[in-house]
């Protein structure tokens, strides 16, 4: 009878253990996965800021000089934001 018990007992313990380890990990994960994200959007950013920056620079129609202007501009503010977002959190990026 106490041997049932027991099995019990540790059967109970090994969920427990298995829900705290789950959770634990878990929240680990999606603070890793946010990360992820936030490094990845950093890098769209930044590639947004080349690709605008490139366009301006072989825009030939002289209509859409003010467009390419825009598109740095707005890629820029977007880059810059990502980076003082960073800061704010106390992530280092180094490039």
């Amino acid at each position: 009878m106490s041997t049932n018990l027991a099995t019990k007992k540790n059967k109970s313990s090994n969920v427990f253990s298995t829900l705290v380890y789950g959770f634990f990990y878990g929240i680990q994960d999606s603070e890793e996965k946010a990360l992820e994200d936030f490094f990845s959007s950093l890098h769209k950013a930044q590639q947004e800021m080349y690709d605008a920056q490139n366009f301006f620079d072989n825009v030939i129609d002289q209509e859409l000089v003010d467009h390419a202007i825009y598109k740095m501009e707005a890629a820029k503010s977007k880059y810059i934001y990502l980076w003082k977002q960073a800061k704010d959190k106390g992530i280092r990026v180094e490039i």
